[in-house]
């Protein structure tokens, strides 16, 4: 992969490390490579298992929003998944509609 990126739709896409795409070899099953849109925005290879679909499912979604115990981490997944769909839509060319319904938590 080229070191500069690339754009789609004037919306810059990330390009992994050199490191992370080595990681790759260390895994005999089918990986996928992922970005988290984290504070830190990691890069990691999971399995097909370790995968879903994001914004598709909004009951999904919701779940995964308010599943941690703690109020901090639910406020850090909340905000690492509204960026992912920002940056989606942004690339896709979709609304950028996020529902507040979508881990309303105090």
């Amino acid at each position: 992969m080229p070191n500069s990126g690339y754009f789609h739709n004037g919306v810059p896409i990330p390009v992994p490390p050199e490191d992370v795409l080595a990681l790759k070899a260390n895994y005999e099953e089918d990986v996928y490579l992922v970005l988290f849109f984290d504070t830190k925005r990691t890069w990691q290879w999971l399995p097909r298992n370790k995968l879903e679909p994001l914004g598709v499912d909004s009951k999904l979604d919701k779940a995964r929003l308010v599943e941690s115990k703690k109020a901090a981490e639910r406020k850090a997944v909340k905000k690492a998944f509204e960026n992912a769909i920002l940056h989606r839509c942004r690339v896709t060319g979709e609304s950028t509609i996020i529902s507040n319904e979508s881990g309303n938590e105090s």
